[in-house]
């Protein structure tokens, strides 16, 4: 079958002159052309191509994974995919900025921590482990169009956002208590958090020009350019997402958070008070996916249907001079991590 287009489905692209819904509609017509079935297809049928038909839909996605990931976090992550057997091996390239690295941190294989490893070369090392995101969905809905090619994919593309998102500020937050004393601003009453951030932006920026903020909604909302909000663009800024996008030049990059727990108190996966200066050309955080990615069926007891999609995934953070922190010890939510 025509890959573009079953690329372009998963997607959600509209082409040309034809809608999205449109191209999900042609993509499952060619589907069912490439098994000789007709745009009707019985259950019977669906079942015996059950297997050829989702391997298709899953080579497609590891095709697209990778790159939807690294549009997604390109601005501070460096993501690559591996082959299975392959050594994932990142070249670092110019990441020392004018000193060294320092260390690398990575995920432990099966303690669940993170280890720091002297770095004395030009090569790091990631370990990988298997991450999955499933859905409630059968071949049958997505071919009669109940769930759409990219409903399907989104959903997984979230899941992996997500995922992400969770190991990085793992990394990030072991990075905290390995950076240089003089990298880390607390906030206090003789230094509030604009006065803070000045100054981890101004060391960062002595490795290299340029460098962004990542932070929690809940602190980044207490950044301002400008007292009492006299900025036009900086009040249009927070009325549309709830804080600042750009601190004296420099971009301001949300982190989201994710409730584990609620009841009398919300417990939250990350403690959110505190605000990181990270460097944006050498990126601190690489994403490794490796090999094929693999879609298992997963009933449930109750009798409903989950399709596992499984893929192997490391996330590691190199540790430079230029990464920085700003630490509010004031502020209050209760994280996990």
């Amino acid at each position: 079958m025509e890959k573009k287009l079953l690329l372009n489905a998963l997607r959600g692209n509209a082409v040309e002159n034809f809608s999205s819904a449109d191209v999900n509609t042609a993509a499952l017509a060619d589907l069912l052309k490439e098994f000789g079935l007709s745009d009707r297809p019985t259950s019977r049928e669906l079942a015996r191509h059950h297997d050829e038909m989702f391997a298709i839909i899953v080579e497609a996605l590891d095709e697209i994974l990778p790159k939807d990931m690294q549009n997604i976090a390109g601005q501070w992550a460096e993501v690559i995919s591996f082959g299975r057997d392959e050594q994932v091996v990142f070249k670092l390239g110019n990441a020392k900025s004018k000193k060294r690295a320092r260390l690398s941190i990575k995920r432990g294989a099966r303690s669940g921590i993170y280890r720091a490893a002297q770095w004395d070369s030009s090569l790091m090392e990631l370990d990988t482990e298997t991450f999955t995101v499933g859905m409630y969905v059968t071949l049958e809905d997505i071919i009669l169009g109940r769930v759409s090619l990219s409903e399907y994919y989104q959903n997984i593309l979230a899941g992996f956002e997500e995922l992400i998102y969770q190991e990085s500020v793992k990394a990030l937050r072991s990075a905290s208590t390995l950076a240089p004393a003089s990298h880390i601003q607390n906030i206090s009453a003789s230094l509030d958090i604009n006065a803070a951030l000045d100054e981890a932006i101004r060391i960062a920026k002595a490795y290299g020009p340029n460098v962004s903020i990542f932070g929690f909604a809940s602190e980044l909302a207490k950044v301002q350019n400008i007292q009492d909000w006299k900025n036009a663009d900086d009040r249009a800024d927070v009325r549309a997402q709830g804080h600042i996008r750009v601190y004296k030049g420099t971009p301001v990059v949300e982190l989201p958070n994710a409730i584990l727990a609620d009841g009398e108190e919300i417990t939250w996966a990350f403690k959110e008070g505190d605000i990181f200066v990270l460097p944006a050309d050498a990126k601190p955080v690489k994403i490794a996916f490796r090999g094929d990615g693999v879609l298992v069926e997963d009933k449930e007891p109750a009798g409903a249907m989950r399709w596992d999609y499984s893929k192997m995934m490391g996330v590691g953070l190199l540790l430079v001079d230029n990464v920085c922190i700003v630490k509010d010890a004031d502020n209050a939510t209760v994280g996990q991590y």
